[in-house]
């Protein structure tokens, strides 16, 4: 095993600790030989495995362990796939309302048969329901059900939602730093939406109405299920070299870095910390006391 081939294995361009461990759960999740029937899938795990240990210690974090990932697990079932499912589910389910509660029914169904997992969701609120059906659709390759369990998931998903209302919003990234309100109107009923939130439900006269906002951003932005905004930009080494500061434009706002803070490489991750737009909070939805990072992915050629 060497650095590239481990990355390689993992699909990191950029390593780091955050990086690795998100990595290593996707795939060891994917290929875990409990639920892939592969012929190949129990040496693709060791694979990942390996690379996971070998990137690891080239961290020097072999002692370092997730805030509450692995809490109360034995080392010697840290890999069954109950286990893997659990730590992936704490990492990609944040600043959900009931996500106990969410995790807990995944976890359920995960370790179900597909009847049994449709008549457990069939029994389940309509809002979990969403949530549930969100996050299964976008980690198909993790839980491992059949394309004929995703046609029924996806026929009582629009079941359960059958007269609610979706609006789309598309807030530019102005309207996220400045904290900016859509003022939305219906059946006479005037709602206030956050922009910076990925959605909301809301009450109307006994249906909900769904609004998320998808935001038109340049394509080098994203945003993560933290709020962190993930920015992929470019330099050039005699720019990097020759300039004291370096301007990186989102929208209206203007950040400096100071070039003896870049290291001389061709791939590098640079956090403007809390200088991002606003954290989501579901309990009190106008909160902007928090902001997340901005995190340049940082490419010099």
């Amino acid at each position: 095993m060497n650095y590239e081939k481990a990355c390689k294995i993992l699909d990191i361009d950029e390593l780091t600790i955050d990086v690795l461990k998100k990595q290593y759960r996707f795939n060891a999740l994917k290929y875990h030989p409990d639920k892939n029937s592969a012929v190949d899938a129990a040496s693709k795990f060791q694979e990942i495995q390996s690379a996971y240990e070998y990137l690891l210690h080239y961290l020097e974090c072999e002692n370092s362990e997730d805030d509450n990932d692995d809490e109360g697990f034995s080392k010697s079932d840290k890999n069954s796939y109950k286990n893997m499912l659990f730590s992936f589910l704490n990492n990609i389910i944040i600043n959900e309302s009931g996500d106990s509660i969410l995790k807990l029914i995944l976890h359920r169904i995960s370790n179900s048969c597909e009847k049994k997992a449709i008549e457990i969701l069939e029994k389940v609120d309509k809002k979990i329901t969403i949530k549930i059906y969100e996050v299964m659709k976008r980690n198909q390759e993790v839980f491992h059900f059949s394309s004929e369990f995703y046609d029924k998931l996806e026929l009582l998903f629009k079941e359960k939602i059958k007269g609610d209302e979706c609006i789309i919003l598309n807030p530019d990234i102005d309207d996220l730093f400045e904290n900016n309100l859509y003022k939305l109107k219906i059946n006479e009923v005037t709602y206030l939406v956050p922009l910076w939130h990925h959605e909301l439900v809301y009450d109307n006269s006994g249906s909900d109405i769904y609004v998320k906002c998808q935001p038109n951003l340049p394509e080098n932005i994203s945003i993560d299920n933290k709020n962190n905004l993930i920015v992929n930009v470019n330099y050039s080494m005699s720019s990097v070299w020759a300039e004291k500061n370096i301007e990186i434009q989102l929208g209206k706002r203007i950040f400096n870095i100071n070039t003896d803070k870049l290291m001389m490489r061709e791939h590098q991750t640079f956090v403007l910390e809390k200088q991002g737009i606003s954290k989501i909070n579901t309990i009190n939805t106008l909160d902007i006391s928090k902001r997340g990072d901005i995190v340049l992915d940082i490419t010099i050629i």
